[in-house]
């Protein structure tokens, strides 16, 4: 494994990680890829997540292998590309438009490339192993606006989580609704994130933008001279206004790893914006 040239990236659903792999294709020697295995392909190995986290090291050297020898990469797309954003509308409806293939690389790499994998709920969940294995980085957003987007789209099923956190399942099986569960299900990634990593590795989605991409540096560092013309999406007009009234009110009553990383006036100033 080389050590510091292989990168885990993951963070909250929605909040901007296939963004992030889309920016740090841009950058020199960088390749990033979204989502490339499936989550359940480890099932067999767990409860042992030391296997679980070899089999992830294998993956990251096969890619390396393809990369170079072929010229060519597996990840999520779209038209060839990993996108800023993998969602649309689609015939009225918001949903994915990414599709799961090989794509060329599209530039010259040196042996020591830097590789960049991005998974959000398998790598958040192995983040206790994971994250004594090799660079991780969570990108996170406003507790608010990552619900919100959540919400806008068809509910994510719980099979990652039943193969890698069955308590927190349960839990969220258990919950009364859809915003309880996300509420929740955020709590705990959050947590991990506090926990497992360095406050420099959790980047926020809010940073990213406004620096134009310059803050993903602390994983690439010629990310130092992308300038792109990035939108906060915070207050996308697809949300749905009433959810995000609604969200916000339990938000801002109750207790969550959330506060570690946002304030309560940053909940607030979204609404009033509204």
């Amino acid at each position: 494994m080389r050590a510091g040239r292989n990168v885990i990236i993951t963070g909250l659903g929605q909040s901007g990680t296939t963004l992030a792999c889309h920016l740090l294709n841009k950058v020199h020697d960088t390749v990033a890829l979204s989502e490339p295995m499936a989550s359940a392909r480890f099932e067999d190995l767990m409860p042992d997540t030391e296997a679980v986290c070899d089999g992830i090291g294998e993956f990251f050297e096969r890619m390396r292998r393809m990369a170079l020898r072929r010229g060519e990469v597996l990840t999520k797309h779209k038209g060839g590309l990993v996108p800023d954003n993998p969602k649309a509308m689609v015939d009225g409806v918001r949903q994915r438009v990414v599709e799961k293939g090989r794509i060329p690389v599209g530039k010259d790499l040196s042996e020591d490339f830097l590789l960049a994998i991005k998974d959000v709920t398998m790598f958040t969940l192995l983040l206790p192993t994971l994250s004594g294995r090799m660079p991780a980085y969570a990108i996170v957003r406003n507790p608010l606006s990552v619900v919100a987007s959540t919400l806008s789209l068809p509910e994510p099923g719980l099979r990652t989580i039943e193969i890698y956190a069955p308590e927190l399942a349960a839990q969220l099986k258990a919950a009364p609704d859809p915003i309880s569960r996300q509420l929740a299900r955020n709590d705990f990634f959050f947590g991990l994130y506090a926990e497992h990593l360095p406050p420099e590795h959790v980047i926020r989605y809010e940073d990213m933008v406004s620096s134009g991409g310059k803050t993903l540096s602390i994983i690439a560092s010629s990310a130092n001279l992308l300038e792109e013309p990035l939108k906060c999406r915070n207050l996308n007009p697809l949300y749905d206004r009433n959810d995000m009234l609604r969200i916000g009110e339990r938000l801002l009553e109750r207790e969550g790893a959330y506060w570690q990383f946002y304030t309560r006036e940053s909940v607030e100033g979204l609404l009033a914006a509204m």
